[in-house]
């Protein structure tokens, strides 16, 4: 079977499942809506426009399945991006990068210990703490600037980021590799880093007119502390 005729094996396959599983699947057609932090943070890492997203679950599960489609039929023609990082998978496309973490069979699958920023957060305020299977995340705020800290379970974290126009670094927090991006146009900065049990994060964004320095990141991120 040639490499074309395996894709357009591959792509009817799942347009098949993912038509059977919508149809199968939903019992009403109940209007859902994500709530404002998420939407934001995934506004911010996409490089997109804030904006309300109030969908059905069937459109939610066709918007999946296309999106699976698309992301399965690049990754035929992709290669992944590991010179650089040694504890993260990355695979770099035109308008983002997917990052995974490497397969690591004695992290924890659970929050057995949990981390938190003890640098001086007097500036902020703490609106929101939430714990997911997958995550423990927090939203500090003031008036300029809004900071993401996200504490994830490595065997989940797989996120996709806008890097389209934007350098990928390596950078090192407290002695762990990391990678940092700075989406200059939107005035957004994160940085993540695996330190051997989980993978950390930090995502800020801020007012166009406000200056957040990748140093005063690396200070916030250097001072990240398991809670005792």
């Amino acid at each position: 079977m040639t490499d074309l005729e395996f894709e357009q094996y591959i792509t009817s396959v799942i347009k098949e499942y993912g038509e059977n599983y919508i149809d199968e699947a939903l019992i009403d057609n109940t209007p859902h809506k994500f709530s404002h932090e998420f939407e934001r943070k995934m506004d911010i890492l996409m490089g997109k426009s804030h904006k309300k997203i109030k969908i059905t679950p069937k459109k939610l599960l066709i918007a999946i399945t296309a999106a699976l489609l698309a992301i399965f039929i690049m990754a035929l023609n992709v290669s992944a991006f590991r010179e650089a990082f040694i504890n993260f998978f990355m695979n770099i496309f035109d308008t983002h990068t997917v990052v995974q973490s490497v397969e690591d069979m004695d992290a924890p699958l659970d929050f057995v210990d949990e981390y938190e920023i003890t640098a001086d957060m007097s500036d902020y305020e703490n609106v929101n703490t939430r714990e997911f299977i997958s995550e423990r995340a927090y939203t500090y705020e003031n008036e300029n600037c809004t900071i993401y800290f996200t504490q994830y379970i490595k065997a989940y974290y797989d996120i996709a980021i806008n890097t389209e126009g934007y350098d990928i670094e390596t950078i090192y927090i407290n002695g762990c590799e990391g990678f940092y991006v700075d989406m200059y146009d939107q005035n957004g900065k994160i940085i993540s880093w695996d330190n051997g049990d989980y993978v950390l994060s930090i995502l800020v964004f801020c007012e166009s007119d406000f200056d957040f320095s990748k140093d005063e990141l690396i200070n916030i991120a250097n001072s990240v502390q398991k809670v005792e």
